[in-house]
């Protein structure tokens, strides 16, 4: 079966509802979806997927490749149509969905910064208690790279050194913590500089202006495969089993227990019916075991992520509490 690219969903299915046209309102609590909250005809219309950020990135196109599949008479087997929300780094369309009919016709996609970082860098009216993570959906993992000319070619390397440059795109962002809790285990006298993007973060460390930054397979792999760059650890629980990734050692195993990466994730309001909730749960599932759906991961760079409900809540309290003790700086 052919890739699919970003892209080409996007044409394919450019399709976007106001949040009104979803039973949304930007105040208080919906209508319900006229398919009604019944599990014994769930669905019976049209279900909507929220994406809290512009059409065109990979969030949009997570949403997009499980409507096309999810539409399928082997899965919800009704229309299925994406709602692009973006603005305030995910948390304006998640605030709005907190009070959307708990009913099963509307899912939001999140990243998990929305919840691990957002709240600590801005007021936001949520909490994960207020939804249910209904699928984990990918993993994008974190990996850290020096340029050629830095002569650094290991952590070891990189832990001679008296002090340490490393650069990352958003302050407060997980490309900064990442290596901010690294630095932090070790003796190193680490500074860190933001810069406006992954791309001039890599163009100042191919220039020799910072020792070592960080960025996502899709970002860097190109320069460590071309040899301008070294990857000299990744932070992922296990090593990554991608051909191109699976001899970059995990900094867990090197001796640091940090584990950060942009993982997302699909859920409904906490006031969603168990079985609903059920049906969606093994839907979605059945979606995200497809071929078509683990193409598309692998034509963008993306790792299918598997989780249950309750391993993603703890995995999101978890992270939550790292990210908080960083930004406050009392780890």
């Amino acid at each position: 079966m052919k890739k699919r690219k970003i892209a080409a969903l996007t044409l394919s299915l450019a399709l976007a509802l106001p949040l009104a046209a979803c039973g949304q309102s930007g105040g208080g609590t919906t209508e319900t979806n006229s398919g009604g909250s019944s599990a014994d005809n769930y669905p019976s219309s049209t279900i909507t997927i929220v994406c809290p950020w512009d059409a065109g990135g990979t969030s949009d196109g997570l949403c997009r490749i499980v409507s096309e599949i999810g539409a399928g008479s082997d899965y919800f087997g009704v229309n299925m149509v994406v709602q692009n929300s973006g603005g305030a780094g995910g948390t304006v369309a998640t605030t709005e969905f907190k009070n959307t009919a708990g009913d099963g016709y509307t899912l939001c996609q999140e990243a998990i910064g929305v919840f691990t970082l957002q709240p600590y860098v801005r007021d936001v009216d949520y909490t994960i208690d207020d939804f249910i993570p209904v699928a984990a959906l990918s993993n994008e993992p974190i990996i850290m790279i020096a340029g050629k000319n830095s002569g650094i070619t290991s952590i070891d390397d990189l832990l001679a050194k008296d002090t340490v440059t490393y650069g990352f795109s958003g302050s407060g962002s997980l490309m900064e913590l990442s290596q901010k809790q690294f630095f932090s285990m070790t003796d190193v006298e680490a500074t860190g500089i933001s810069y406006d993007g992954s791309s001039p973060t890599i163009a100042a460390l191919l220039g020799g202006h910072i020792d070592v930054c960080v960025g996502h397979p899709g970002e860097v792999m190109q320069y460590v495969e071309s040899g301008d760059a070294v990857a000299l650890g990744i932070f992922n629980d296990e090593r990554d089993p991608r051909d191109n990734l699976k001899d970059i050692p995990t900094f867990k195993e090197m001796g640091y227990d940090v584990t950060m990466s942009v993982w997302k994730f699909l859920m409904v309001p906490a006031s969603t019916p168990d079985e609903i909730v059920t049906k969606i749960t093994e839907t979605l599932s059945a979606i995200t075991a497809t071929d078509e759906y683990k193409e598309f991961c692998d034509a963008n760079q993306l790792l299918p992520l598997t989780m249950t409900t309750d391993e993603m809540v703890q995995r999101i309290k978890d992270e939550a509490a790292v990210n908080q003790a960083l930004l406050s700086g009392e780890s």
